[in-house]
């Protein structure tokens, strides 16, 4: 890598081991500086400050940044809606549970609004509407963006909660027992959905919409 490239992921470093140690309330440009033994004036001419920098951090990470082209595989054009919901829950599960730092950001976005976490807030919302906008319109039964984001909510509360608490309503958030039963729970859920949200993969479903427009249009 060149010079400044090796500069550049230093920083970064810096970054994700004082969010693991001390949390997002302890991050600052002059902390995360002093610990990749650089200047201060590097962050900004590299990452235009603190903002730019956990945004830089988050691309890999995140997943809604990570996964911003998952909806246009081939594997998942052939999974259906439900199973599709199922994955990205049983994902963000996993990369939080597996990722100290990122799920410090997150706590810290849940009880504190500054810039940094407007942006990134910001950039999720926007990714994550690519998701969530390819769903809806397969149906009518169901407003698909409530019915995920409440699915999406619960998920992402007990992982961070796990943190601090070993038990919810009396469901274990540590223990591979007690996420079997939460998983029971979510699958429970998505059979609220209608049928064919449950038996065609999303391929099939947007070739019967397109098909069905097109009649529509020809009968206009």
């Amino acid at each position: 890598m060149s010079r400044r490239k090796n500069t550049e992921q230093a920083i970064l470093n810096a970054l994700e081991a004082q969010l693991t140690e001390g949390g997002m309330q302890s991050v600052g440009v002059n902390v995360v500086a002093k610990r990749a033994e650089v200047s201060k004036e590097l962050i900004y001419r590299y990452f235009d400050g603190l903002p730019g920098l956990m945004l830089a951090w988050m691309q890999g990470r995140d997943y809604w940044s990570s996964k911003a082209g998952m909806l246009g595989s081939e594997d998942t054009s052939n999974l259906t809606p439900a199973a599709l919901i199922r994955a990205m829950l049983r994902e963000q599960e996993a990369v939080l549970a597996n990722d100290q730092a990122l799920a410090a950001v997150r706590r810290w976005e849940l009880i504190e609004r500054t810039e940094v976490g407007d942006r990134l807030r910001e950039r999720r919302e926007r990714e994550a509407r690519t998701f969530i906008n390819r769903l809806d319109g397969l149906t009518d039964d169901v407003d698909m963006p409530a019915f995920v984001s409440v699915l999406l909510a619960g998920i992402l509360y007990l992982s961070l909660r796990a943190k601090t608490e070993d038990v919810f309503l009396g469901v274990p958030l540590r223990t591979e027992e007690g996420w079997e039963r939460i998983w029971s729970a979510v699958d429970l859920m998505l059979t609220a959905l209608p049928e064919d949200l449950r038996a065609e993969s999303l391929r099939a479903l947007e070739r019967a919409d397109a098909e069905a427009t097109d009649k529509r249009g020809a009968t206009e």
